[in-house]
């Protein structure tokens, strides 16, 4: 069987209150009745890579007990999940209470099964109305965004707190660059002026939502973001150029999100951007109680000739069935370059996309031990999620990619689980017992 290099020996010193789960985004698994902007696109051809859409996804919006069932069988105690906007308030100022009721009851379930909610208010997702107003770009998006996350957040509270971890949104520079860079999501733009407006509108929006939901007093609360965090390598530490276009990204993509929802302010440029510089200052610091980090590997960069002047590429090793590279000791890396800001971290996302389940076993069981290994370094690390617990709708790739523990039948609804479970299962057994 192939292997990858990085070997670690199983550490033994994780915390005996670590956070040890899974995770999924409700359009990725609920299916998608209400009218959003990825509704929208995957209805409009080319658009997805196998053409399929999310209309019923894995169901998990009627079937959630099956899926903490099997997360408790896993052996977890925390179980990451998402609220879908659009179910919330499917029209400008209209509130569906049957929507919330439901969440209230999927919460209420996850408890039930002993699993520890970590709730994301926006993963991805946008209310079509909100889209037609300019979506993440809108003038009224960072307090259209702050009046959803105090209406969820208040009613989950109402009568004793059902959820006291929270993330605002799930890796808002991944929706600035395939929004407004790429053009790959919606909205489809290629347009760094916008791009900018996007992140900052994103800082402000979770500034002002942190500051409702805390005044909501909820017990024990801990909010951040899930902050898609890549170990940006140079192609060459030799050569000058290759190093210092490496530092810009790692500053541009991982950092000044993160810096800017800590400080209020921040220097922001997008590669080919006609504005040079923009001083966001978008309120008081310290918006963030832990630091959500979802990790897939990392990224060779170098110089180009052509604009924006930078390229980057996977690195060498094996890679998983959409040609990511798998690369544990990275993770150790960029464990080490989060905790420089001194939050603790919880590991929000990392998994493989797997067909044939032939590697996420062994890629489980390294990028464990590279935490462990970040542990012993000094990080604070609060638990590790995995990606996911079923197959799901892996957005413009469709429902071609497997990252699922457990493979979904989607002609049938039926879950079965793989072998990497069981792999799972044992090492969550074996630490917690450490």
């Amino acid at each position: 069987m192939l292997i990858w290099q990085n070997k670690f020996a199983m550490t033994m010193n994780f915390p005996i209150d670590f956070m040890w789960g899974v995770g999924h985004s409700s359009f990725q698994v609920e299916g998608s009745p209400q009218d959003s902007d990825w509704r929208e696109w995957t209805r409009t051809p080319g658009k997805i890579a196998d053409s399929s859409n999310a209309e019923l996804a894995t169901d998990f919006w009627n079937r959630y007990e099956e899926d903490f069932a099997l997360a408790k069988e896993l052996g977890a105690n925390t179980f990451r999940l998402s609220i879908a906007w659009e179910r919330v308030e499917p029209r400008r100022g209209e509130w569906d209470q049957g929507a919330l009721d439901h969440y209230k009851k999927i919460i209420e379930s996850c408890r039930s099964f002993g699993l520890e909610p970590v709730v994301t208010l926006q993963h991805f997702t946008l209310p079509l109305w909100l889209s037609k107003e300019g979506g993440l770009c809108s003038e009224n998006f960072a307090l259209a965004f702050a009046d959803y996350a105090e209406k969820v957040a208040a009613f989950l509270s109402a009568e004793h707190s059902l959820v006291k971890w929270w993330m605002t949104f799930n890796e808002p520079m991944v929706m600035v660059n395939f929004g407004y860079i790429t053009g790959a999501w919606p909205p489809g733009l290629k347009n760094p002026d916008q791009a900018m407006l996007a992140a900052k509108n994103l800082v402000g929006a979770h500034v002002e939502a942190v500051y409702r939901i805390r005044k909501l007093e909820i017990d024990d609360l801990k909010v951040s973001i899930a902050q898609h965090w890549r170990h940006f390598q140079a192609k060459s530490l030799l050569n000058p150029a290759h190093v210092a276009a490496a530092a810009f990204l790692h500053q541009l993509f991982n950092r000044n999100f993160v810096s800017a929802c800590l400080t209020g302010k921040n220097f922001w440029w997008m590669p080919g951007s006609k504005i040079h510089g923009e001083m966001l200052e978008v309120g008081d610091a310290g918006t963030l109680d832990y630091l959500g980090i979802n990790y897939y590997g990392r990224l060779i960069v170098k110089t180009s000739l052509k604009e924006p002047y930078i390229a980057v590429e996977e690195g060498p090793g094996i890679k998983n069935d959409l040609g990511w590279e798998i690369c544990p000791i990275s993770l150790v890396n960029v464990c080490e370059q989060a905790w420089k800001f001194k939050l603790p971290i919880l590991i929000s996302e990392n998994g493989l996309a797997d067909r044939e389940d032939v590697l996420r076993s062994r890629f489980i069981r390294d990028h464990i031990d590279a935490l462990g290994r970040a542990i012993e370094s000094g990080v604070d690390v609060l638990g590790y999620l995995h990606w996911s617990l079923t197959d799901n709708f892996e957005w413009a790739e469709g429902l071609e990619p497997r990252f699922g523990l457990v493979a979904m039948d989607y002609s049938k609804m039926t879950r079965k689980v793989r072998p990497s479970f069981s792999a799972y299962k044992s090492i969550i057994a074996k630490l917690k017992k450490s």
